[in-house]
C-alpha cells in the first residue's frame, strides 16, 4: 500500500485496479484507475481541484449521459431549430467518438486540442467550429450543475488549445454572359416563378417556401416575410424567420404578376385534383404568431407545399446540370446574387440589408464589402468643401 502524506489522500491496491481515496471535510471520495501512475495523477487532480474550488466532483459521468441530460433541459427554452443546431454535432461526430468517455477525461486541453484538430477527419473547418460550440455550451451547463468544476472546451477562444481556421467559400461572381445562361435556365424551370423570385428579392429559400397568398400585397407590391416552411419528423409547419423578426420587402410589378399568375395555376391544380379524387392540402399550420393555417403559394403537383430537398435536387441541381453555366452554383446562391447584384448596381447596404432580413448592416457590410462601389474621393472631397466654403 502507498500513501500520500496524512489528510491527503492514499492509492490501494484493489483487485486488479487501483482505489484513490481522499478525505474531504470527513467524506471519503473514491475513484478507480488500471495503473499506479493514473492513480496517482487522479489524486493530484482531485487534491488540486479540491484547493481551486473547495469541492469535488464525486461522480465522472460518461459524455453520453451528460448530453442526453443537457439537450433534454435545453428542449425546454430552445426552438427546435437551435436544438437541432447544437445537437447535430454531437449525433455525427462526438457521440460516435467518445460517448463512453468520461467527462473528465474529455475536460482537458491536450485532449481537446487533439480532438478538435486530429480526431475529426473528414469535418470541414465550419463543422469544427460548430461541434467545439455545442461541446462548449453543453460543458457550460454541466459547471452550472456541479458536473464538472470548469469548462477547459471554452478555452479555445482563450489560448488553452486552438482550432483550425474556417475558410470562408467565396461568393460567386457572375459575367453578364454566366447571368443571361443563369436566366435562360431559369425560364425554361419548372419553378420559374420560385426562382426568379429567389433573385429578385434575396429571400432565404425556407421564407419563399413559406410565403402564403395572405403575404402578398397586390396594392403596393410588397411581401410580408414573416415565416420560414420547416419539416420535422415528416410534419410540415411555419417557424419564426431566421432572425425571429418580420419584414415588409418591396419587389417589382413584373414579380407580382409571376405570383399572381402562380396563383391562378395553384386554382387550376387544385380543380384537376378535385376531379381526380386527390386532396387538396396547401396548407400548412404557424406556430409562431398564430394557431391558424396559411395557404401556401408553392406547391407540388400532389397540391402540398414543395419540401427544400425535392426542390434542390429534383430542379435545382438538375437544371444546373444541363445548363450551360460553367459555374458551381447552390440553390441559397440566389440570394447571393441578388445582394452583390444590388450593391453593385450603387444601391445602399442599409436597404440591400433590409430586403435580405439582416440582424443589423454590419452583417451585410462584413460578408458583400467586395461588392460595393466606392465613392469617387476627388468627387466627394471637392463637394463638400464646397458645402463650408461657400
Amino acid at each position: 500500500m502507498s500513501k500520500r502524506s496524512n489528510h491527503e489522500g492514499s492509492i490501494n491496491k484493489y483487485g486488479n485496479r487501483y482505489r484513490v481515496q481522499l478525505m474531504i471535510e470527513g467524506k471519503r471520495v473514491q475513484k478507480y484507475a488500471d495503473t499506479r501512475k493514473e492513480a496517482a495523477e487522479i489524486l493530484d487532480d482531485l487534491r488540486m481541484e479540491y484547493r481551486e474550488t473547495g469541492r469535488v466532483i464525486k461522480r465522472d459521468i460518461k459524455l453520453q449521459e451528460l448530453a442526453a441530460k443537457w439537450i433534454d433541459d435545453k428542449k425546454t427554452n430552445w426552438s427546435s431549430s437551435t436544438v437541432e443546431h447544437y445537437w447535430n454535432p454531437f449525433k455525427l461526430h462526438l457521440l460516435p467518438l467518445l460517448a463512453d468517455k468520461p467527462i473528465s477525461k474529455i475536460n482537458d486541453p491536450i485532449f481537446l486540442n487533439d480532438l478538435f484538430n486530429k480526431e475529426l477527419p473528414g469535418v470541414t473547418t465550419y463543422g469544427i467550429k460548430q461541434t467545439h460550440k455545442a461541446l462548449s455550451n453543453c460543458f457550460e451547463w454541466a459547471v452550472g450543475r456541479k458536473l464538472l468544476t470548469s469548462n477547459m472546451c471554452k478555452g479555445g477562444r482563450q489560448g488553452y488549445f486552438s482550432l483550425p481556421k474556417h475558410e470562408k467559400k467565396s461568393k460567386p461572381e457572375l459575367t453578364p454572359v454566366e447571368l443571361d445562361l443563369l436566366k435562360e435556365a431559369i425560364a425554361g424551370s419548372k419553378q420559374v416563378t420560385l426562382f426568379t423570385l429567389l433573385a429578385a428579392s434575396g429571400m432565404r429559400v425556407s421564407e419563399a417556401l413559406g410565403l402564403s397568398e395572405a403575404d402578398i400585397n397586390m396594392n403596393d407590391n410588397t411581401l410580408t416575410i414573416r415565416h420560414q416552411l420547416k419539416i420535422e419528423n415528416g410534419i410540415r409547419y411555419l417557424d419564426k424567420t431566421k432572425s425571429r423578426n418580420t419584414r415588409v420587402i418591396q419587389v417589382g410589378q413584373s414579380i407580382i404578376d409571376m405570383l399572381l399568375i402562380k396563383m391562378g395555376n395553384n386554382e387550376k391544380l387544385r380543380s384537376e385534383l378535385e376531379d381526380r379524387q386527390i386532396e387538396w392540402q396547401p396548407s400548412v399550420s404557424c406556430n409562431c404568431c398564430s394557431n391558424k393555417s396559411f395557404q401556401m403559394v408553392f406547391l407540388t403537383q400532389a397540391g402540398s407545399p414543395l419540401d427544400y430537398h425535392n426542390l434542390r435536387s429534383r430542379d435545382w441541381s438538375k437544371m444546373i446540370s444541363s445548363s450551360s453555366i460553367n459555374v458551381s452554383l447552390t440553390l441559397h446562391d440566389l440570394r447571393h446574387i441578388y445582394a452583390s447584384t444590388a450593391l453593385v448596381k450603387g444601391y445602399d447596404v442599409v436597404t440591400v440589408s433590409k430586403h435580405l432580413g439582416h440582424a443589423n448592416p454590419s452583417i451585410t457590410l462584413e460578408i458583400y464589402a467586395q461588392y460595393i462601389k466606392p465613392p469617387n474621393q476627388r468627387e466627394m472631397a471637392e463637394e463638400i468643401a464646397e458645402i463650408f466654403t461657400r
